[in-house]
């Protein structure tokens, strides 16, 4: 019986020694395998990405007149409400409502019947006293007049004259006339009506040239230019730019807004514009800043508001003949954009390569190639 456990004692030894090294040799095999797979996966991740490909666009220095936003009203560059002086009974009316008429058209006639026989009456009483003066300096001449007597028919001659001349202002005051060239409104008054002074006639305006006036605020005043060229719109013409010139400004600001008041002149030969109409006006400023130009597609926004792509030329390794070119955010301020292009304050300068496409795929640091379709920039501000 003991021989029999000796023999089968080294047995069992045996069988468990094989299962141990069956299970390393698997292990070992296991862990070959997996330590290739890392060592394959850190290989891949040292692999250096290819370049992603960009358009870009170069900086431009430029001078920027800058545009200062307005609003004000269209004023008559003439315009009169027609009254009368004296009162009396419209006899003749000349005009219609809506007429474009001439300097010195006459517009309405009032009742001038007691005028007309005053100065009848003061004529003759010229003619009479004339005629007296005339007798007496033919009897001066024989010595039969005093000189005294000479003197005061010749005194009364001139007041004989005033008294005509009166009597023709009492007249023409019944007579309207035009007192420039214009257009006429709405008529107000009717044949036979009985008008004071003051009543309004009708309303005369020149419209060949208007008036533009508005204000602009006291931090807006050194923008202010001699001769100064603006651009507004009229809700009627929502489409059109019109054109003004500044011709002045008031030398004080307001106490209460210290707003500046500034008028300027519009050509109106057309006949498109009408006193009373609202102004949307675009100011171009005396003062010119210095900008960047880029195309607006490179301005982009992040957390930390406006900024753009810039590419850097990093140094070249060895046997690389391709330029190796690097992305850098930059914040940038703006201070307009205008038909597609930017105009940048700070953040870049003259010479810069800005990309123009495609930034929410890129990040600092990328390396990139710039392809063939390069954007634009015009070489002057607009």
């Amino acid at each position: 019986m003991s021989k029999q456990a000796s023999t089968r004692k080294p047995r069992l030894w045996l069988w468990l020694l094989f299962v141990f090294l069956l299970v390393a040799a698997m292990v070992g095999s296991l862990g070959y395998q997996k330590t290739l797979q890392i060592q394959q996966k850190i290989a891949q991740g040292s692999r250096v990405p290819p370049p992603i490909s960009v358009t870009v666009a170069t900086a431009k220095a430029a001078m920027w007149e800058s545009r200062v936003a307005a609003i004000g009203s269209l004023v008559a560059f003439q315009g009169v409400n027609v009254t009368t002086e004296v009162s009396g009974v419209i006899t003749s009316i000349t005009f219609d409502s809506g007429n474009t008429i001439s300097k010195g058209k006459l517009l309405v006639e009032l009742d001038n019947r007691t005028e007309l026989a005053n100065l009848e009456a003061a004529r003759a009483r010229l003619a009479s006293d004339k005629s007296q003066n005339q007798r007496l300096l033919k009897l001066k001449d024989q010595s039969f007049v005093a000189k005294n007597a000479i003197d005061t028919q010749a005194a009364l001659v001139d007041i004989s004259a005033a008294e005509v001349s009166v009597a023709q202002v009492a007249l023409d005051k019944r007579r309207i006339y035009a007192p420039f060239s214009g257009k006429l409104g709405i008529r107000q008054v009717d044949l036979g009506e009985y008008v004071a002074p003051g009543d309004n006639i009708v309303t005369l305006l020149s419209l060949d040239k208007l008036y533009l006036d508005f204000t602009l605020p006291e931090a807006r005043f050194n923008d202010l230019a001699d001769d100064q060229s603006l651009a507004f719109k009229v809700s009627s013409y929502p489409e059109q730019l019109f054109s003004a010139r500044v011709e002045a400004w008031n030398p004080q600001l307001d106490v209460n807004t210290r707003n500046v008041a500034i008028r300027a002149i519009v050509d109106n030969r057309k006949g498109l514009l009408a006193p009373g109409m609202f102004a949307d006006i675009s100011l171009n400023s005396q003062r010119q800043l210095p900008v960047m130009m880029v195309p607006e597609t490179s301005i982009f926004y992040n957390i930390y508001g406006e900024a753009v792509y810039v590419l850097e030329l990093q140094p070249a390794s060895e046997g690389d003949t391709d330029p190796d070119y690097r992305l850098a955010a930059r914040q940038v301020d703006v201070l307009y954009r205008r038909e597609g292009v930017a105009g940048v304050r700070s953040g870049l300068k003259a010479d810069d390569i800005v990309v123009t496409s495609g930034q929410l795929k890129l990040y600092p640091s990328l390396r990139v190639s710039i392809v063939d379709d390069v954007a634009e920039v015009p070489s002057t501000v607009q």
